[in-house]
């Protein structure tokens, strides 16, 4: 018969063995998360990208501050453009445009 410490030994590297396949799935886990080149979408080619991306946003930013008027009137061009899908493409037969 096996005493109650031999089961309490047994029980233990049982435990261990577990937080050991814990540990390295963790680990993998964070590797993962600190590395976004290897995640594809979005998030990986912004992290492959960063001076593109950044020179792209300053110049966004570049003529959104020197040209305000023309980011208006695309603003309120594209709000308008909007409006009008929600109300002819629901008729045409699309769905995602319905107005609730």
């Amino acid at each position: 018969m096996i005493s109650k410490s031999e089961q309490l030994a047994a029980r233990r590297r049982q435990l261990v063995l577990q937080c050991a396949e814990q540990r390295a799935t963790v680990a993998y886990d964070v590797s993962r998360l600190k590395s976004p080149e290897t995640m594809g979408g979005a998030t990986g080619f912004v992290a492959q990208n960063k001076t593109a991306v950044l020179a792209a946003v300053g110049v966004g930013l570049g003529i959104i501050v020197t040209k305000p008027k023309w980011v208006v009137a695309l603003v309120t061009t594209g709000l308008s453009a909007y409006k009008v899908a929600q109300k002819v493409l629901p008729v045409l037969g699309w769905r995602k445009f319905e107005i609730h």
